[in-house]
């Protein structure tokens, strides 16, 4: 199909989604889905986004294993949206460069994108925090599944949002990225992945570092090599030889170490619960934003918790043992 019909074929499809979507989303069905809330991606307003990225039926309505996906990604947005504001407020008419590291269905980035593009147009009614707030975003998605990077750039160009987000199959290690990035996100990479990005995001002084560990194993397996070794008057004795307690205790604590670390680097971090445990127990969102060099205090809180842990050197540790030795020269 030559461009402007294909274009006037999408324009068509779109008028007619809406259409569909006005009828279907009706205030009663609207309150029992948005629960009264001011979310981010409107089921009507932004009918076309839910509808290409697979969050909407053809008849515009949205199923219930869809809503919890379709909360679950509202819900990032309006926590990872402010550090956005204030980057964009700092560095006017300068676009701002994303990288989504293990990319997958790229529900999260094509919504950073497309929002993006709405508030650059001053359509944003929905996120107060981006009120008066345009800026151009550069998304890259980095995955090694070819399935989804295809999907992933499909989708973009259903959007028309081909022109600011690229796709790369690729390890993140061999990734073709630009040296600034303002952003780095991952999210549910599984066990190291996590620090993979992380380490990256620190070592190009990222501005933004949000991720959604998942399945962290390595600090469980020091735990149960630790348990062999060691008696019952160990500290953690209890937690060492029971695999549950293990399990968990060893997932909360590499997030714990994790945090401090890059506290430690010079960012403010928190981390926070952005999925109702009881849906996921993988449910924990770091959130990070750049505010220095280093920080001796988050150094210091990071050793003790490491000492704590068994004296663990994890992932994320060796990965930025350069930039510690460079800040921390007397550590």
């Amino acid at each position: 199909m030559p461009g402007g019909l294909r274009m006037k074929s999408n324009a068509r499809d779109g008028e007619n989604l809406m259409a569909r979507a006005r009828a279907h989303w009706s205030a009663d069905r609207l309150q029992r889905l948005m629960a009264g809330k001011r979310l981010p991606l409107h089921p009507v307003t932004h009918a076309a986004f839910l509808h290409a990225t697979g969050l909407m039926r053809d008849d515009a309505s949205v199923t219930s294993g869809q809503v919890k996906k379709y909360l679950q990604i509202n819900h990032m947005i309006s926590l990872i949206a402010p550090p956005f504001r204030a980057l964009a407020k700092a560095m006017p008419g300068r676009a701002l460069t994303l990288l989504d590291a293990g990319c997958g269905n790229s529900y999260l980035s094509l919504a950073f994108a497309f929002l993006a593009r709405e508030a650059a147009a001053g359509r944003m009614p929905q996120i107060p925090d981006w009120k008066d707030t345009k800026f151009e975003l550069q998304v890259i998605g980095v995955d090694t599944n070819a399935d989804v990077i295809r999907q992933s750039a499909e989708r973009a160009a259903l959007l028309g949002l081909q022109d600011v987000m690229s796709f790369q199959k690729a390890e993140l290690s061999a990734a073709v990225l630009p040296e600034r990035l303002h952003a780095v996100m991952a999210l549910h990479a599984c066990d190291t992945a996590t620090d993979d990005a992380l380490a990256l995001g620190l070592h190009r002084q990222a501005d933004i570092l949000a991720v959604a560990p998942c399945c962290q194993a390595e600090l469980a397996q020091h735990f149960k090599s630790l348990g062999a070794k060691s008696g019952a008057d160990h500290a953690l004795d209890v937690i060492l030889h029971s695999p549950n307690l293990r399990r968990d205790t060893a997932a909360t604590f590499t997030d714990a170490l994790r945090l401090a670390l890059v506290r430690a680097l010079g960012y403010e971090a928190t981390a926070t619960e952005f999925i109702p445990s009881a849906h996921t127990p993988k449910n924990r969102l770091i959130l990070a934003e750049r505010r220095g060099r280093y920080n001796k205090a988050g150094l210091a809180s990071f050793l003790a918790l490491k000492e704590a842990s068994g004296s663990p050197v994890l992932a994320l540790e060796k990965a930025v043992s350069d930039l510690l030795a460079e800040r921390f020269p007397a550590a």
